[in-house]
């Protein structure tokens, strides 16, 4: 099986690099119960290159197939980050009929670093300019499980002039009475992100629902407009 081989090519090379010294830190600060290899970013991103092409995936199944045992088989966090750099490498496959396989991964995954970058760098191009966006989201916003309605905040993140406002708004209004610290946080940061194409928007909206957003999330929307002296 590809995937296997992919799987066990990397686990290779990731145990050859090892450092537990870094990896006991990595996971305390992580808060992990999934242990690391104790390799940082430049040494995963040198071993990728000849393992991913060797295995490049033919076929969208192949492409749907191999992420999904990465992340249903991973032992060590790095696992799952590599897999989610192979969802990354091959862009054509980054299209709506795999956005049911990016939201498995957040379910699977559920701890932001990983859940934002599948939201904001697959599934957000993954949904641009698609006509059920909102249906999407809307769905999403209301989910049980926080990191998938925490996904539908950070969709739009990388979308600047395109993102839909209003669509975002209505999301935060579902969710700002929530006490999550992640929920709060991905309100303020998808408001700051946007600042940066309306800061007249970001200050009406803030502005309007005082009353409503946590001071976090208020805080974190005006950071780069108060950075800037705009307010």
């Amino acid at each position: 099986m590809v995937a296997k081989q992919l799987l066990g090519e990397l686990r290779k090379k990731f145990s050859a690099k090892q450092n537990p010294d870094i990896a006991k830190g990595q996971q305390s600060y992580m808060k992990s119960e999934m242990p690391f290899w104790g390799l940082q970013t430049p040494a995963r991103r040198k071993i990728y290159p000849p393992i991913f092409k060797k295995y490049a995936p033919q076929t969208n199944s192949d492409y749907r197939k191999i992420i999904i045992y990465i992340f249903e088989n991973a032992k060590y966090r790095e696992e799952w980050y590599a897999g989610f750099s192979y969802a990354q490498q091959f862009m054509k496959y980054i299209i709506e009929e795999n956005v049911d396989l990016y939201l498995d991964l957040v379910r699977i995954t559920q701890w932001w670093d990983l859940v934002d970058g599948i939201a904001t760098n697959l599934i957000g191009p993954a949904l641009q300019n698609c006509e059920n966006m909102h249906t999407y989201l809307n769905n999403w916003i209301v989910d049980e499980n926080m990191w998938v309605r925490r996904t539908a905040i950070l969709t739009q993140l990388n979308y600047k002039t395109e993102t839909d406002f209003d669509l975002l708004s209505t999301l935060i209004t579902k969710t700002w009475h929530e006490k999550e610290f992640f929920i709060r946080k991905a309100i303020g940061w998808a408001l700051r992100q946007y600042s940066y194409i309306s800061s007249e928007s970001v200050i009406d909206f803030i502005n309007n629902n005082q009353n409503n957003l946590s001071t976090l999330s208020k805080s974190e929307g005006l950071k780069a407009l108060k950075r800037k002296g705009i307010i």
